[in-house]
C-alpha cells in the first residue's frame, strides 16, 4: 500500500458514521488500516458496541477497553469503550482516591441516578475518545496516537453524540466538566484535527439518510466534513457486446437459462445503484468516493484490499464540495 495518506484520513480524530448496515465498521477498519500502513500509530475506537473489529482482524479474540494490537506488522490497535470503565477512569482522575470513587460512584443509588440522566453514557464515551486524542502520552511524552478512527453510532445517534459538548455546556456552563466539554467541542470543530466521513450504500434509503446526515453535520454542528463513501458498488462486469449476445440467446438448457437470469439481475441491480450514485453526486455537500463490492468474508486481507481501493479513490477526489451540490436531497 502507498505511504501517501489522503488528507482527511490523516487527521488525529477521524469520525465515520452512517445508517446501520451500510458497512460503517468495515470502512472505519479500512481507514485505520490505511493510516497504519502509512506509518501512523493508529487506534480504531468502537463505542460500547458489539465488537466488529476484533472479528475482522483476530478471529475469536475480542477487543476490550484497553488497546489491543491488531497486526504485529503494523502500528494498528483497537479499543471498545464501555461507559462503566470510562466513568471509573474519569472519576479517579478527578477525585484522585479510589475510596472516594467507590463512595460516590459505586453505590446503587448513584448508579440509578446516573442511568436516569440523558446522555451520560454517550458523554463518557466521547470524553474518553477525546482524552485519548488530547491527553494520552507515551513514555517519551509524545501523543500516544497519530490517528484515532472513531466508529461512531449510526446516523441519528451519531449526530446526538457529536452535539453532546454543546448540550452539556448549555446545562453546566462552569466547572471542570464544562472545561472538558469546551475542549471536546474545540476538537470536533477543528479542521486541522478532525474529519467526518459518511458511509452509505448506493440504494435509496441509505442515500436519503446520508444526505440528511451530511447537511446536519455541517450546518448544526460545524464538524469538518470529509468524503461521502459509497460502499459495495457493483463493477461493470458485463460488456456491451456480452449483453447483446445475452439478449439474443434463447437457451433450452435450464442451467444456461438460470445463468442468463442471474446476468440480467446483475445488470438491473447495477443500473439501480448507478442511478442512486448519480443522485448522491448531484446533491451531496461532500465529495463522493466509491468502494467496490467484494465477495467473501471481511478479514485482514479484505480490509487491506478495501483500504487500497479507498486510498486510490480519495487521492483522486478533491475535498472541495462537488460543483452544483444543492441544499436539498432531490427527488426520492
Amino acid at each position: 500500500m502507498t505511504a501517501v495518506l489522503p488528507e482527511a484520513f490523516d487527521r488525529r480524530f477521524v469520525v465515520v458514521s452512517g445508517k446501520g448496515g451500510v458497512g460503517k465498521s468495515t470502512l472505519a477498519a479500512a481507514i485505520g488500516m490505511a493510516a497504519a500502513s502509512a506509518g501512523r500509530r493508529t487506534c480504531i475506537v468502537q463505542l460500547n458496541t458489539r465488537d466488529a473489529i476484533g472479528r475482522m482482524f483476530l478471529g475469536t479474540q475480542t477487543v476490550g477497553y484497553e488497546p489491543t494490537r491488531l497486526d504485529a506488522r503494523l502500528p494498528l490497535w483497537s479499543v471498545n469503550l464501555r461507559p462503566d470503565e470510562a466513568l471509573r477512569e474519569y472519576s479517579l482522575m478527578k477525585l484522585r482516591f479510589k475510596t472516594l470513587h467507590k463512595i460516590v460512584f459505586e453505590n446503587e443509588v448513584m448508579r440509578r441516578m446516573l442511568r436516569m440522566v440523558p446522555g451520560v453514557t454517550e458523554t463518557l464515551l466521547l470524553g474518553k475518545a477525546w482524552f485519548m486524542e488530547a491527553m494520552e502520552r507515551d513514555d517519551a511524552g509524545q501523543p500516544r496516537w497519530d490517528v484515532l478512527v472513531i466508529d461512531a453510532p449510526s446516523t441519528g445517534h451519531g449526530i446526538s453524540l457529536l452535539r453532546l459538548p454543546e448540550v452539556l455546556l448549555s446545562v453546566v456552563p462552569v466547572g471542570p466538566m464544562a472545561d472538558d466539554a469546551r475542549q471536546m467541542r474545540a476538537l470536533l470543530v477543528d479542521p486541522a484535527r478532525t474529519a467526518f466521513h459518511i458511509a452509505t450504500l448506493p440504494a435509496e434509503l441509505p442515500v436519503n439518510e446520508a444526505l440528511d446526515l451530511a447537511r446536519e453535520a455541517r450546518a448544526s454542528i460545524g464538524i469538518p466534513t470529509g468524503w461521502m463513501i459509497a460502499n459495495q458498488v457493483l463493477p461493470d462486469a458485463l460488456s456491451e457486446p456480452t449483453r447483446a449476445r445475452m439478449d439474443a440467446l434463447k437457451p433450452s438448457d435450464a442451467l444456461v437459462a438460470q445463468a442468463l437470469d442471474n446476468g440480467h439481475a446483475w445488470i438491473e441491480r447495477r443500473a439501480r445503484q448507478q442511478a442512486q450514485l448519480a443522485r448522491l453526486r448531484q446533491h451531496s455537500p461532500l465529495p463522493v468516493i466509491e468502494v467496490p463490492h467484494r465477495l467473501g468474508p471481511i478479514d485482514v486481507a479484505a480490509t487491506r484490499w478495501l483500504a487500497e481501493a479507498m486510498v486510490a479513490q480519495a487521492l483522486a477526489t478533491p475535498l472541495s464540495p462537488p460543483r452544483g451540490a444543492t441544499a436539498t436531497g432531490g427527488p426520492r
